[in-house]
């Protein structure tokens, strides 16, 4: 039952925000809990990364992680490092 002026449009899916569910998805199943808070924003296959994580380490993680996702053509690794701990 349709009411009057009701019309029904038809979302068509939109790649780069399957890409982000993707990326987000390798993000959250890295097994790195701050992982899962960086924020992915994609402009027609290009990865964005931002937000903060606690060490280097998870920087290369989570662009590790994100490249390896398909449809990833570039990406920009804008994560920053919270603090860094010096060796003596």
């Amino acid at each position: 039952m349709k009411l009057q002026g009701e019309m029904r449009s038809r979302l068509l899916p939109n790649p780069d925000n399957q890409l982000i569910a993707r990326v987000k998805r390798a993000l959250r199943t890295s097994g790195y809990v701050p992982l899962a808070q960086v924020r992915v924003m994609v402009d027609r296959g290009q990865v964005f990364l931002a937000g903060d994580v606690p060490t280097n380490f998870m920087k290369q993680v989570a662009q590790t992680r994100a490249l390896s996702v398909d449809g990833v053509k570039s990406l920009s690794n804008d994560l920053v490092v919270e603090r860094e701990f010096s060796q003596f």
